[in-house]
């Protein structure tokens, strides 16, 4: 498995993937809680989800089809499948980033 990039719910930037010459997957923001998983062809035309594409979160829940798409929100990990086989991990890195006023200080333990 190898690291292709990651995706932010807080920019209009969509990620893509080739799954094959025909088919993309691409990842898209719908607002900062919520985004996306659609087909398109080469061509980058909205295509039906095909029926051996499958999503399911970290916990093995497979997620319905919704109007041709997947949707996803920023707390849970997911794995798309083709044709039964796992194809691409979206891991959640459970994080956060701290800003603090002048004069405090920040530490690790």
């Amino acid at each position: 498995m190898t690291a292709k990039g990651c995706f932010s719910y807080k920019n209009a930037t969509a990620n893509g993937f080739n799954i094959t010459n025909q088919l993309q997957v691409r990842v898209e923001a719908i607002d900062n809680n919520v985004a996306k998983i659609y087909t398109t062809d080469e061509n980058g035309n909205p295509l039906p989800m095909p029926v051996n594409v499958s999503l399911r979160t970290g916990e093995d829940v497979n997620v319905p089809v919704y109007n041709n798409e997947f949707l996803i929100v920023w707390i849970e990990s997911y794995v798309l499948a083709v044709g039964g086989v796992d194809i691409l991990w979206l891991h959640n890195q459970k994080q956060q980033a701290f800003s603090a006023s002048n004069g405090i200080t920040a530490f690790s333990l």
